[in-house]
């Protein structure tokens, strides 16, 4: 819901933009932090069970592992990407 490229089906307008502003923060925060060596993930965990997604999708453990997989993969030369909790790098 967060990514302007792959907005599909458009709607959820104050949802999408929360979204948009915390991905274009962690993406500043990631520039200031680069020079003190400090990587910034921006993370989507999926679709995951809850009632807003109406039970649908992955369950919250398959999401925490999914995110902590990509905390390990973070470093100074892929801070501020936006990363899905499958691996795949999301567009903005």
């Amino acid at each position: 819901m967060g990514s302007i490229g792959d907005n599909t089906s458009g709607s959820s307008y104050g949802y999408r933009m929360s979204k948009v502003a915390v991905s274009m923060a962690g993406k500043s925060l990631s520039h200031d932090l680069k020079p003190r060596g400090i990587s910034v993930g921006i993370l989507h965990p999926g679709l995951v069970r809850t009632r807003m997604t109406n039970f649908t999708g992955i369950t919250p453990t398959e999401s925490v592992q999914g995110l902590l997989a990509r905390i390990d993969q973070l470093n100074l030369d892929n801070t501020g990407t936006f990363w899905h909790a499958n691996g795949e790098v999301l567009p903005w």
